[in-house]
């Protein structure tokens, strides 16, 4: 088994003949563009022939971008976004801790995600998995997947999340945690915060398996949340999940051929219920004491 240095691996994920496995040596430093804009400190870019393993146990990585790749999994460390520590305004990619896209057969294990807004972004890919794997601190959605299919997302510890609360400044005094109604009922200007999720689905997203999680949020659970003109998606299922969220603990709504079964929910927030939203999808065998859909007995 190779060990590499950060450039040595960088040099080795560019080329499609590169095969086995690697060890990491070393912390991995975010980039910088000519523009001043953060780049993150690792790329895959090749779609190898023989599969490519990197074992990044103890280290910490400023950042992985897989992109038109395939064929590689990653086991390890600690992946923060190459932006550094998100502010409550911080978009675009220098703020992703890891970003797949248009690739396939990709795989995190035992990987601790954190200081992101999102930590996982997947879009235009296939056989994308997270696995075993630690998602907390100041980060908004763990795992967003976009226009991808068979997405596995297993046995993860998710939470809890240090997020940006709403605010309302009135007459020169913020507040945060204030509701948008009773800020501007007083003439305040309110702000938006951070909308954490678990897993996001989005965009026809379709055979996707998300299974042993243990989730802690005060934010939401395993959501679908499409944009006007999205695609349904298709095939998912949420199975045997310990959920402890604000209200929506689970959520589907264009969902063909879904189905949640075998997941425990309870409130994280007090005086908030969280439920099974099931829209299109079969829901049933669930443990919801706050009640609504999903608790009926499953068909045999």
């Amino acid at each position: 088994m190779p060990i590499v240095t950060c450039a040595a691996l960088a040099l080795a994920l560019a080329s499609p003949a590169t095969s086995g496995n690697f060890t990491l040596t070393e912390d991995c430093v975010a980039g910088r563009s000519a523009s001043g804009e953060a780049q993150p400190a690792l790329l895959v870019s090749a779609r190898f022939a023989e599969p490519v393993v990197v074992e990044a146990t103890g280290r910490r990585v400023e950042g992985l971008v897989v992109e038109n790749a395939g064929n590689f999994t990653w086991i390890g460390g600690q992946i923060v976004a190459p932006g550094g520590r998100p502010g409550r305004d911080a978009a675009g990619r220098q703020y992703y801790a890891v970003l797949v896209a248009g690739s396939d057969m990709v795989t995190l294990d035992g990987v601790h995600v954190t200081d992101a807004r999102k930590a996982v972004a997947v879009r235009q890919s296939s056989g994308v998995t997270l696995r075993n794997s630690r998602c907390d601190g100041l980060v908004e959605d763990c795992m967003i997947v976009a226009n991808s299919q068979l997405i596995r997302f297993l046995d993860n510890q998710i939470g809890p999340f240090s997020r940006y609360l709403p605010l309302c400044d009135r007459a020169g005094v913020t507040s945060e945690g204030v509701g948008r109604k009773l800020c501007e009922a007083n003439a305040g200007r309110w702000t938006d915060g951070w909308h954490s999720d678990a897993l996001q689905l989005r965009n026809g997203v379709m055979d996707v398996l998300a299974s042993g999680n243990r989730i802690n949020s005060t934010g939401q659970g395993l959501t679908q949340m499409d944009a006007p003109g999205d695609r349904p998606l298709a095939n998912v299922r949420f199975e045997n999940n310990v959920i402890a969220s604000g209200r929506n603990g689970i959520t589907l709504t264009e969902c063909d051929g879904c189905r949640i079964s075998g997941n425990r929910l309870t409130s994280s927030v007090p005086g908030w219920k969280s439920v099974v939203r099931p829209g299109k999808a079969m829901a049933c065998g669930n443990d919801v004491p706050d009640g609504g859909p999903g608790r009926d007995k499953c068909p045999v």
